[in-house]
């Protein structure tokens, strides 16, 4: 890992962000139309967990970078005004959910443009970052993000710290992820298919997180959280989430941001950041 000089002299940096799944990873298939369960666990976070979720920001005066299906935006607009409307980023992140391996050039593009142009006209904002469901990105997905004009994504796990992707020529800032900083794996559970057998402690996954924000800390990294309003939004995590964040910002120096942050001060030349293929 490169060691960062944050701005005004943080020690690291740290973003919160929110994939709005809701129903569009599911509704595509048609047997999963007939299962109300399913469709109602997956609508919890749009009907009760993005309240939770905002009124948490609130308290702790933090912006948030959401990533947003076009398939969630369409069946629930209020949603997305009321994220724009508390001043956090929204992003891109498909229309169905899909995997972006399973797209031809022509209906990649498509859902690119239309994901945006939903987005767009709800906020009256056009949205400049994207992340690839499942976090499945490829090059052609890369030529994509140059052909429509993204300045940042979120998909690839090639750092502790941000990073610069070329795409013969343009340069996309990399704001990478990581499993165990996501509350899916943490978390969900689906009857079938079945996504893990172990519905995990909330104090099991405060404690991992608190490691792993501290080794960060301790290095100068970035600390960048992917949580689903469906599952970090239930009553137990969201204290578990404000636990945490208790816990940070009880350290000195935390810068906390969002991927536009980084990017103004990469653009600013006030971040210096190594460059990778993927």
């Amino acid at each position: 890992m490169k060691n960062i000089k944050w701005p005004n002299k943080a020690k690291m940096a740290l973003t919160l962000s929110f994939d709005v799944d809701a129903e569009s990873g599911w509704i595509l298939n048609e047997e999963n139309k007939q299962r109300l369960s399913l469709l109602s666990a997956s609508a919890y976070g749009r009907r009760v967990g993005i309240d939770r979720i905002l009124r948490l920001l609130k308290k702790f005066d933090l912006k948030a970078q959401f990533f947003i299906p076009g398939y969630t935006a369409e069946i629930d607009e209020n949603i997305v005004r009321k994220i724009d409307e508390n001043g956090h980023s929204i992003g891109c992140h498909g229309y169905y959910h899909e995997r972006t391996e399973t797209l031809s050039y022509e209906k990649e593009d498509s859902i690119f443009q239309k994901s945006k142009a939903i987005l767009s006209k709800i906020t009256g904002k056009n949205p400049v970052g994207y992340r690839a469901p499942l976090w499945e990105i490829t090059p052609q997905t890369l030529e994509l993000l140059k052909k429509n004009k993204f300045l940042f994504d979120s998909s690839l796990m090639g750092d502790d710290v941000p990073y610069v992707v070329p795409v013969n020529g343009y340069k996309l800032l990399e704001l990478p992820v990581a499993w165990l900083l996501d509350d899916w794996e943490q978390f969900h559970y689906s009857a079938v298919p079945q996504n893990g057998t172990v519905i995990e402690e909330p104090d099991k996954v405060l404690r991992l997180w608190k490691k792993e924000f501290s080794a960060l800390y301790e290095d100068g990294g970035y600390f960048l959280l992917t949580m689903h309003p469906e599952v970090i939004g239930r009553a137990s995590r969201i204290k578990m989430l404000e636990e945490l964040l208790s816990f940070i910002k009880s350290h000195e120096g935390v810068w906390f941001c969002t991927p536009e942050d980084i990017y103004r001060a990469w653009q600013d030349n006030r971040l210096e950041l190594n460059e990778y293929p993927y």
